[in-house]
């Protein structure tokens, strides 16, 4: 894990420096998993890799919620960035109305979110201590994101902290449908594409000081949310099944 975390960070700030940005900068997580994977457990570390972000018999009411949740944040966090009263260009910046769904297919065919989810919920995730609850596993592995993602972070001036937080509360969010879609990093994969997606959509709106406001609300609403299934799921992040145990005859 520690050589995991050191070459994934390692890789993804060497480039974003050299390179003046994050051209290429989602490949070192998925570098690591693959290096590590390979060292430690040759072929049959890969296909453990590969097995879980091809894991796609999961129930089709998780396929939805990697889909919708992620929207609904963005939506709701656009909207409530608007409602400050902050002005906002017109909805031509937003582009035509199918650009959305062409974003989302290049995030896709370019394979960015799934080089992150190769090595954050393919690999690292389900190498963390089983003796601790999901939920702290979670939040650890949050604040490793987060770390991780700082150089980005940096470049979006007075917009570090929000940045920070709302990629630690979106871990939360996206490890409860990882969790319930039977640990399929393939969901997390399409959570995290369809966050991005809805992102890059909406931001189009928010220039200057409105683009950190924007950023602070994007925290708000994902640690509202994290808030809610934490409430709903406790320290597993799972749907609690209710046993009903019947009362013998009298």
């Amino acid at each position: 894990m520690l050589a995991f975390f050191a070459l994934a960070y390692g890789c993804s700030w060497t480039s974003f420096y050299v390179l003046g940005g994050p051209v290429v900068f989602t490949l070192g997580p998925f570098l690591a998993a693959l290096i590590v994977s390979a060292a430690a457990g040759g072929w049959g570390g890969l296909r453990d890799v590969a097995s879980r972000i091809l894991r796609w018999q999961v129930g089709p009411v998780w396929y939805a919620a990697a889909f919708v949740v992620p929207i609904a944040i963005g939506l709701t966090t656009a909207a409530l960035a608007i409602l400050l009263g902050r002005p906002t260009p017109g909805a031509a910046r937003l582009g035509p109305w199918y650009s959305a769904f062409v974003s989302f297919a290049m995030l896709l065919l370019t394979g960015d979110t799934l080089c992150e989810e190769t090595g954050w919920r393919a690999f690292a995730l389900p190498r963390f201590s089983p003796s601790r609850s999901p939920l702290a596993n979670t939040l650890m592995l949050g604040l490793l994101v987060a770390g991780w993602h700082l150089p980005v972070a940096l470049s979006e001036s007075g917009a570090l902290a929000p940045y920070l937080l709302a990629t630690t509360a979106s871990t939360v969010v996206t490890n409860w449908v990882y969790y319930n879609g039977g640990e399929s990093a393939l969901l997390a994969w399409l959570y995290h594409t369809s966050a991005n997606t809805v992102g890059q959509y909406v931001i189009a709106l928010f220039s200057g000081p409105n683009r950190v406001t924007y950023f602070w609300m994007l925290a708000g609403v994902n640690l509202v949310a994290a808030g809610v299934v934490v409430l709903a799921t406790g320290r597993e992040l799972r749907r609690q099944e209710i046993l009903v145990t019947a009362e013998p005859m009298q």
